[in-house]
């Protein structure tokens, strides 16, 4: 099973930047479906421009993503997409509107399908059989 993460001010849509957003809706996937299991709001999220600020904002929102292994965002800043990826967590940019449900359905069919060796190399991912393999034939 996998955790992802989706950036949203509506919880309907990828729909923010990664610090910014007021929203983090995560889903879990195992072989058979996905499910969300939780949707935090971070409060003041459009407070900018100080550094300490955005530096909290960063910190604020990788605690509630560190146990995701990805993360969909409409943007990201680099040093953030960084700390991201030093944590095992592979960010992701959509185009900004994208239903969350729309993306979700497409990464599910693509862990059943051909997940990326990334994620295959993360061992316990959806099952090791499957992602070792690819597709059960």
């Amino acid at each position: 099973m996998i955790k992802v993460a989706f950036c949203s001010e509506d919880e309907i849509h990828i729909d923010a930047h990664f610090a910014q957003s007021s929203k983090v809706i995560i889903y879990e996937f195992d072989l058979l479906a996905y499910w969300e299991v939780a949707a935090i709001s971070f409060p003041n999220a459009e407070n900018r421009g100080y550094p300490d600020q955005e530096e909290d904002k960063v910190n604020q929102r990788l605690k509630v993503v560190k146990d995701c292994s990805i993360l969909y965002c409409t943007n990201i800043g680099g040093p953030a997409a960084a700390r991201l990826i030093q944590k095992n967590i592979y960010p992701l940019k959509a185009e900004a509107g994208t239903l969350i449900e729309d993306a979700a359905q497409r990464l599910h069919y693509l862990l059943q399908k051909n997940p990326p060796r990334w994620l295959q190399k993360k061992g316990g991912g959806l099952g090791n059989a499957h992602l070792h393999s690819g597709v059960n034939s």
